[in-house]
C-alpha cells in the first residue's frame, strides 16, 4: 500500500513539473478604445466597471477575481471588473492557475491584456488538415498558438478535436473545429467576411472593406438642370480618406424590426431598404444594434459615401454606380436591397431605391485640400446622399447633395452603416 501511494505521489509530481504555464505578455490601460463607456456595465452599487480586453483564444478559461461579468467574444474575453479591482486569476483544463496583479483598474478604462500560451511539442501518432480560407494572406491559429501567416495550411497534429481561428486584416475573425483522424488527410474551408459584417438572430448583413485614398470630391460642371443646388456641389476639392469599412446594402426592415422592435416603413417588405426613419431614429438603431452585435457601427460621413459610389477612382466620372439608372428613378417603385447591378466594390443601391443619411452637416465645401473629411461640428441640417426612386435624373450623380432636419423622416430615405477599420 505505502509502494502505490508513493507511485502515485511521484506521478503527480511528474504531471506538475510538466504542466503548462500561462504567461502575461502585455497589460496596459489604452486610453484609445472607448468599449468600456460605449458598452458600460455596472457593480451592485450602480458604479461604472473598468473594462479588460484578454487576449485568450481559450473558450472554457474561468476567472476569479472582482469581476461582474466574463464573455468570450470569438477571439478574446471581455471582462468588466469593479473600480479598483488589482488581481485576477486565470484557470485552465490545460494549464497551471495564472495569478496576475497590476494597478488598480479605474471606471470607465479599457485595459489591453495579452497571454502568452506556451508551445506543445508532439511526437506521437498524428494526421493531415489541409486548411484553406477565401484570404491567402491570414494567420491561422491552432489551439491558440499561431501556426501560418498563408493559406492553405497544412497542420499535423494529434487525433481529436482542435480549435482554428482564422484572421486578417480588415476581415472578421472566424473560429471553427477541426477533427483530425490518425493516419488520414482531411480538408477544411473556412470564409472570412469583410470587418463589421454580422449576423442577428438570423439575419445577416455585410460589410465591404474601402482602402483610403486620394480624390476629388464634387461636382466639376454646372449640370444642365437650373434647379440643382450647385452651390453645394462646388467647388469640387480633394479629400484624403482612411481605409474604412461600407454596407454592402442598406439596411433592411427586417434589420431593423429586429433591433428595434418595430417597423416604420411606408412600403413595407423584410427585403426592402427601410425608410421614413429620421437621422435621430437612426443613431438609435446604431446605438442598440452595436450593443446587441458587440460593433462599433455608424453612419458614413459624406465623403466616404461619395468615395463608395465613384468606386473610390480619383477622377471617376461624376456618375453613381451600383443601383438604378435615371429610368428606374422616375418611378415610385422601393425594391428589395442588393436587386440591382452592384459598382465594382461590390456595393449595391447608391442610387435610385432609397437616399440615405450620412454623418455630417449640410455646409458650403471647402476650397482646399481636406484630411478625413467631416464636414462642421455644427449645423441645422443633415446631409442626405443618393437618389431615390421617383427622383431626378441629377440626383443619381454621385456629387448630388441634398439635406434634411435630423428630426424629421421621410419616406424616400434610409440608412447605410460604416465602421473604422
Amino acid at each position: 500500500m505505502k509502494r502505490i501511494v508513493l507511485l502515485i505521489i511521484a506521478i503527480a509530481i511528474s504531471l506538475l513539473s510538466h504542466a503548462q504555464e500561462l504567461k502575461v505578455i502585455e497589460f496596459r490601460a489604452d486610453m484609445t478604445m472607448t468599449d468600456a463607456v460605449q458598452y458600460p456595465k455596472e457593480d451592485a452599487n450602480g458604479e461604472r466597471c473598468g473594462l479588460i480586453r484578454m487576449g485568450l483564444v481559450i473558450p472554457s478559461a474561468q476567472f476569479e477575481g472582482d469581476i461582474i461579468s466574463a464573455e468570450y467574444k470569438g477571439s478574446e474575453w471581455w471582462i468588466y471588473m469593479i473600480d479598483g479591482a488589482n488581481w485576477i486569476t486565470v484557470k485552465t483544463k490545460k494549464y497551471l492557475p495564472l495569478r496576475y496583479e497590476f494597478e488598480p483598474i479605474r471606471s470607465n478604462v479599457t485595459y489591453v491584456m495579452n497571454i502568452e500560451r506556451p508551445q506543445v511539442s508532439y511526437d506521437g501518432p498524428t494526421g493531415i488538415v489541409k486548411i484553406d480560407c477565401n484570404i491567402k494572406d491570414a494567420d491561422v491559429y491552432i489551439d491558440g498558438e499561431k501556426m501560418s501567416s498563408v493559406t492553405p495550411y497544412e497542420y499535423k497534429g494529434p487525433e481529436g478535436q482542435h480549435e482554428v481561428e482564422i484572421r486578417a486584416n480588415g476581415y472578421n475573425r472566424e473560429r471553427t473545429t477541426i477533427e483530425i483522424k490518425l493516419n488520414k488527410k482531411l480538408s477544411h474551408s473556412v470564409t472570412l467576411r469583410h470587418a463589421g459584417s454580422f449576423q442577428l438572430e438570423g439575419i445577416s448583413y455585410e460589410m465591404v472593406k474601402v482602402e483610403g485614398g486620394s480624390f476629388l470630391m464634387g461636382s466639376a460642371e454646372k449640370p444642365e438642370d437650373k434647379n440643382y443646388p450647385l452651390n453645394y456641389a462646388q467647388p469640387q476639392h480633394e479629400v484624403v480618406l482612411r481605409p474604412y469599412s461600407i454596407g454592402k446594402t442598406e439596411v433592411t426592415q427586417a434589420l431593423w424590426e429586429k433591433v428595434m422592435g418595430s417597423n416604420p416603413s411606408v412600403h413595407q417588405g423584410p427585403n426592402l431598404p427601410v425608410e421614413n426613419v429620421s437621422y435621430e431614429d437612426c443613431l438609435e438603431f446604431i446605438r442598440r444594434l452595436n450593443q446587441l452585435s458587440g460593433q462599433s457601427f455608424r453612419l458614413p460621413t459624406e465623403a466616404e459615401w461619395e468615395y463608395a459610389a465613384r468606386n473610390r477612382g480619383a477622377n471617376k466620372p461624376d456618375k453613381c454606380s451600383g443601383g438604378s439608372a435615371s429610368k428606374v428613378a422616375q418611378t415610385e417603385a422601393v425594391s428589395a436591397v442588393g436587386g440591382k447591378k452592384a459598382n465594382a466594390l461590390g456595393i449595391f443601391d447608391m442610387s435610385g431605391n432609397v437616399a440615405e443619411w450620412c454623418a455630417d452637416w449640410i455646409a458650403s465645401y471647402p476650397s482646399g485640400k481636406t484630411v478625413a473629411s467631416q464636414g462642421p461640428d455644427s449645423g441645422t441640417q443633415r446631409v442626405v446622399r443618393g437618389g431615390h426612386a421617383g427622383g431626378n435624373e441629377w440626383s443619381m450623380f454621385s456629387s448630388s447633395r441634398s439635406h434634411r432636419n435630423p428630426d424629421e423622416p421621410s419616406q424616400y430615405i434610409g440608412l447605410r452603416l460604416a465602421m473604422d477599420n
